[in-house]
This record gives structure tokens, sequence and C-alpha cells, in this order.
């Protein structure tokens, strides 16, 4: 079951992205981009930095023991602590902060993992973003024991929540407080732990447990495939409109993008921020990753995402893992991040590189004189039509 865990998705979620995708060819030498291998490649932070940009890489992980069937530990890594430290400038964990491993036994908690990503941070100028105090998998046995009583679920709840977000406060200066509430596919708010405790208000309530533990930080709601989905999409719109018309201290959309085969519709990145905007919330990028079989192609989707996100005023977006050393798939064969399992940059990070790189370059176009006769004819004119 833990295996899936690093990734928030089913297999499912990948079938319905595939069901009108055309499985692109396998590429030949001359159709892959030149990757510079040689000299400096740049470093993502540098030119997130020239803009105030958060640039991140989730799914790291801290844990020495491990249940989930991955390597432990990837900050004993020396090439991957230089890769991480020098490309980005935020973190957020894999499975660490989930509640069977950071609470495995009630009471008994577990911070070995999210103490090592924080101190990792601090020493290299970075930040770091809780991620899953609730998630629909993870939880342990005797949480589920109580879902019988909702009380002492609650109470539960909120000994989980000040304990940990009071250990990190000020350290990591927001949270994915509540992760994939909705169906995969559509069709309402998942039947999880939480909903079978406290019924369908166990969002407002964790937003509001979440915010009493750490007034300052900000809270942010996580969900997958709604950029393909547009009925889910639909669905995020009332949950979060319901949520904030009720002063529900929720503060930010983390949009998870996790890309198959193809990218999302153009434009609907743009229509998600300017909705989400629209409610006086913050949205991110959390979790993009493209899962292809062929370098070009997924080149195409971190580049036209990151250059959509940027332009539609998204200023964080995190990749989901940037090793293909520790790379999680539901496609075989695809190897989804943007440095390959040696650590050399693929044909998707120079996609990201230059995203960034146009972003922060663009100059506005220059000013046009104004033309204060034709102006003020034009205007007397379209007061007449309008009469």
């Amino acid at each position: 079951m833990l295996a899936t865990v690093s990734l928030g998705l089913t297999m499912s979620a990948f079938a319905t992205q595939t069901a009108t995708a055309k499985t692109a060819p396998s590429p030949t030498s001359d159709t892959i981009p030149a990757v510079e291998l040689e000299g400096d490649i740049g470093s993502l932070r540098e030119e997130a930095a020239k803009a105030g940009l958060i640039i991140g890489s989730g799914s790291i992980k801290g844990m020495t023991s491990t249940a989930d069937g991955r390597p432990s530990n990837y900050l004993s890594d020396p090439q991957f602590r230089e890769v991480l430290a020098g490309q980005f400038n935020s973190l957020s964990p894999e499975n660490d902060m989930k509640w069977a491993f950071v609470q495995p036994q009630e009471g008994v908690f577990e911070f070995e993992g999210l103490d090592r990503l924080v101190a990792f941070a601090k020493k290299n100028d970075m930040q770091v973003k809780g991620h899953g105090l609730i998630s629909n998998c993870c939880n342990p046995d005797y949480l589920i024991a109580k879902i019988g009583n909702p009380v002492e679920f609650r109470k539960s709840m909120v000994k989980h929540f000040n304990t940990i977000m009071k250990r990190y406060k000020g350290k990591m200066d927001r949270w994915d407080v509540v992760s994939e509430p909705l169906m995969v596919q559509g069709g309402g708010l998942q039947h999880n732990d939480f909903y079978n405790a406290l019924g369908p208000d166990y969002i407002a309530e964790a937003y509001r447990i979440a915010h009493r533990a750490d007034p300052k930080a900000k809270l942010y709601l996580n969900e997958n495939m709604v950029e393909t989905n547009a009925q889910k999409r639909q669905e995020l719109y009332d949950l979060v409109s319901g949520l904030v018309a009720d002063g529900v201290p929720v503060h930010g959309i983390a949009l998870q993008m996790h890309q198959t085969i193809q990218g999302p519709p153009p434009g609907v990145i743009t229509d998600m921020t300017n909705f989400f905007h629209g409610l006086g919330l913050e949205v991110s990028i959390a979790e993009l990753d493209a899962h292809t079989l062929d370098p070009v192609t997924q080149a195409q989707i971190y580049g036209d995402v990151v250059t959509e996100a940027l332009n539609a005023g998204i200023t964080e977006i995190s990749v989901w893992g940037f090793t293909d050393k520790h790379l999680w798939t539901w496609l075989p064969g695809a190897k989804p991040c943007i440095f390959d399992e040696n650590y050399n940059p693929k044909p998707a990070y120079f996609a990201v590189r230059d995203a960034l790189r146009n972003f922060v370059n663009k100059t506005p176009p220059p000013a046009q004189p104004v033309d204060t006769v034709s102006n003020t004819t034009d205007s007397v004119l379209s007061s007449a039509t309008a009469q």
C-alpha cells in the first residue's frame, strides 16, 4: 500500500489522462534537443530569485528508517544534496509528515526526518513547506479505531496538529493541511477516515485547528487532476468558495500537476489561477512532473506548464522530486523528473530553466505616444454613439 504513497495518486488517474492520448514514439537521436552537458548549466534558484519566485522540490525524504519500500534519507547522498541546494530554494517532504510516519504510535512522534530536512534547508538558505497533515492514506490503527467517537478523534487531530506545527513554527511557513479531499475522478468528497469520523465538515475543522496552532502560517488545500477533469475542477471551485464564504482560514490552493503523456489544455492553469485569485487565495504548482516515454514531449510539458503558470501570476512552483534516481511512476518506462538517475540535466531541466529566464527577462511593451486630439475625438464619438 505504502509504495504508492509518495505520489498521492492512484493508477486510475493514469487511466483517465491517457484515455484520449496517443503515446509518443520512442525518440531517435536527432529528435532529442541538444543538452548542455559541458560548462555551467545555470541554476533554477538563481533565475527564480531574480523575480522573487519560489522554485522547490517536493518528495524529499529525510527518514532513516522507512516502511514504504523506498530508499531512506535522500540527503545521505552528496550529489543529491549538491543538486538540491544548488537548484532549488524550497523543499517539502515526501512521506515524513504523513500521520503513520510522524506519529506511528499514539503519543510517540518521529521527527528525525523532518528535523533533518529543516536543518538542511536552514544551512542552504531554503524554505520548507509542510506537506501531509491530512491525507487519504497512512492513518494508523489507533486513529482509525476512534472513527466511531468524533470527540476523541478530534482531540487526536488537535494534539497531532499542535505538536507538529508548534515544533516547526517559524521554520515551516506554509502547509498542505488537507490533500486530495475530492474523489480521484471527481464525484464529491472522498469518504476517508476523517470524513467517516467527522463528516464533510472535517475540512473546515482541520483548517481552524491548524490556524490556531500557528496563526501566521499560510494554509493550503492540495488537489490533483483538476487541470484535466472539468467536473472535478468545478467541484474544487465549489468546495473552496464555500470554505472562503464561511470564513475558514484557507489561504491557498496547491495544484499538484502530475502529467501523463500530454500536458493540460492551454489556458486552464490561467483560468484556475484567476478564479482562486478572485477569492483572495494564493495558487501554487506543488508537485509538477511529466510521465512520458520520450524526452521531447516531456520537456514541452514542463516548459509549457511553467510558462503559463508564471504568466498567470503563480509565484511558487515545485517539482515532485528532481532526480529519476528516486522516481515513482504509474507509466511503465517513464522517467518523470528533470534530472536523470545520475543527476545529469535532461531536456526538461532546460525547458524549466529557459521558461524562468524568459519570464525574468521579459520587458513590457514600449509605451505608445498619446495622441490627445485623437483620443478626445474618439471619446466624443463613443459618447454620441452610446446616446
